[in-house]
């Protein structure tokens, strides 16, 4: 473990607790900025749309080339769409969901002031449903979610309105009795949160030429929104989006290379970017030359932040840094924390080896 174990975790922990779904991401950003507070030489700023950059300048000034470490601040979730006169709750999904994961879950409202109300989500009982419906997928809009009131009146007395964000409901993240591995909400993409958090700390008192920013970014689970805004304010030279993967090691997967406690996953491409290749390269050689563990992934579904960034402007060298996870888009996803050290590592390590040189070394 190249870092402090009970640091990441502790990060780990209060990072999945808190909550933000795309589009009220403040309470994630306020407590980056409470967590990198003090240390010397950064800068804080903020785009229109709400994402965060943390800026380390580097040693080689103004004519320094600029690396972004991207990584996204909210979490899939869901929004108050309708209220009925009974008292329940209709909702919209926020991010990707499949309606079977949500079944009997609790749920909480966090409303504007803050508040929260913990409801069931329920649904039409087994013993009433057709042999047709039963071989169905439910869709999250025919769910609904139970406070147990009795009234549309009395449910907006408790502080439940329309708009108001949904979250999975949980105690807290924790680890598990093997200690490397976390089960928490919000993994997606709090863990990176917690890889960029690091790095700035690290790079603190480390020497490196470049300019490093690290970006937390809001709205990726609704479009990639806030990476079209943020790379565009601080266009990079270079730029990553640190996210999340799937850990190909549990029952039914397709077995690849990449599961929980191998590593950084090097992404090829997602739906939305094929990785710079002059880029990709050079990544695995640090990642050799500092025997820092790693794979290869590829993403057929899906993408990254990556997909927005790379197409700023006249173009940016980008690829994405992946951490393999389970069950992502669910209450719970699992992490290990061998994963997170070693994309701190590669995220360092990268950061440090960067000059005006290498610029000109990786471009077409």
């Amino acid at each position: 473990m190249k870092d402090n174990k009970n640091d990441l975790v502790e990060n780990l922990i209060e990072f999945s607790n808190i909550d933000g779904i795309s589009g009220h991401e403040n309470d994630v950003a306020n407590l980056i900025i409470r967590k990198l507070k003090g240390i010397k030489g950064i800068e804080f700023d903020r785009d229109n749309l709400g994402s965060l950059a943390v800026i380390k300048k580097g040693k080689g000034g103004s004519s320094a080339p600029t690396i972004s470490f991207t990584a996204h601040m909210d979490e899939v979730g869901f929004m108050v769409t309708e209220i009925t006169k009974t008292g329940f709750v209709k909702f919209s999904a926020i991010g990707g969901w499949w309606g079977h994961v949500l079944l009997g879950q609790r749920l909480k409202v966090v409303n504007h002031s803050g508040e929260e109300i913990i409801g069931i989500v329920g649904s039409k009982p087994p013993h009433l449903l057709t042999s047709s419906e039963a071989k169905l997928v439910l869709k999250i809009k025919d769910l609904f979610i139970d406070f147990g009131a009795t009234s549309k009146e009395e449910l907006i007395s408790w502080g439940v309105n329309i708009g108001d964000q949904i979250i999975p409901f949980q105690e807290t993240a924790f680890q598990t009795p093997n200690k490397n591995r976390i089960i928490g909400k919000a993994y997606d993409d709090r863990v990176a949160i917690v890889a960029g958090i690091e790095m700035i700390k690290r790079l603190a008192n480390t020497h490196h030429y470049a300019n490093i920013i690290f970006i937390g970014s809001v709205q990726e689970e609704v479009g990639l929104r806030g990476a079209r805004t943020s790379s565009y304010k601080w266009t990079p030279n270079i730029a990553f989006a640190i996210d999340v993967t799937f850990a190909y090691d549990t029952p039914g997967m397709e077995v690849k290379d990449t599961k929980l406690g191998t590593g950084v996953a090097l992404s090829l491409f997602d739906s939305s970017i094929i990785a710079n290749p002059q880029l990709l390269r050079y990544t695995e050689n640090i990642a050799k030359k500092n025997k820092i563990k790693y794979t290869f992934d590829g993403l057929v579904g899906g993408g990254t932040d990556a997909g927005a960034i790379h197409l700023t402007k006249d173009g940016v060298m980008t690829m994405t840094l992946s951490i393999p996870s389970r069950y992502m888009h669910s209450h719970n996803t699992m992490i290990d924390i061998v994963d997170l050290s070693e994309t701190i590592e590669l995220m360092v390590e990268f950061s440090k080896s960067v000059n005006n040189k290498t610029i000109n070394e990786l471009k077409f």
